[in-house]
């Protein structure tokens, strides 16, 4: 179930809040207190971390901050009262994905919400699809790793080959493993690859 954290110091908000996102089938987590919030939550769990811009102790400010250096492809809306724009401003400087200017509409949460969620989710595959290619590329030989790192270049084989000291069939059969185990079908997408996963060739 899509989980949404709500970080407010007023209890009646959170009330509010809440009832409405489990009325439209999110689970809630609520927490009135930043520093319990930033000890106990799960955040790795989370879809999106709605916070108000101003509470005691710590700000949202401050922890939209923590949130940033913790898991900055977590999506947070910022809740602000009247005459904090310049704050929610700065807020989305900051990373923040959104703000809602309080009182806001049932219509205007549900769209910040699933915006965050959509962007969460698209994140997650995107590491996913991440961490699947680099288990790939470990499962390269040393050769083809270096045939891999040249292939960043488009340089034809016989250059590849001059570049490490083997012959261009050499290379030929080496790049065609390359492929086939990153599961690339043409060179655009192996240079795609290699880009994604930080792959350069040898200086």
């Amino acid at each position: 179930m899509t989980k949404i954290i709500l970080v407010d110091d007023d209890p009646a908000i959170l009330d509010a809040l809440g009832s409405r996102l489990k009325l439209a089938g999110f689970e809630v987590d609520t927490h009135e207190d930043a520093d319990h919030f930033l000890e106990s939550a799960d955040l790795r769990a989370a879809d999106c971390i709605m916070l108000d811009i101003r509470m005691p102790k710590h700000d949202g400010m401050e922890v939209l901050e923590q949130l940033q250096e913790r898991d900055p492809a977590l999506p947070v809306v910022m809740m602000t009262g009247h005459g904090d724009i310049d704050l929610a401003v700065a807020a989305i400087r900051k990373g923040a994905m959104d703000f809602l200017e309080k009182p806001f509409s049932d219509e205007r949460l549900m769209d910040a919400v699933q915006t965050a969620v959509k962007l969460r989710e698209a994140g997650r595959k995107a590491s996913q699809e991440r961490a699947d290619l680099a288990a790939r590329a470990e499962q390269l030989t040393p050769r083809e790793m270096e045939v891999f790192r040249e292939l960043v270049t488009g340089q034809p084989n016989k250059v590849i080959a001059y570049n490490l000291g083997c012959s261009p069939r050499t290379v030929e059969i080496h790049r065609a493993r390359v492929m086939a185990k990153m599961g690339a079908q043409n060179l655009a997408e192996i240079v795609r690859i290699a880009i994604e996963l930080g792959i350069q060739p040898e200086a």
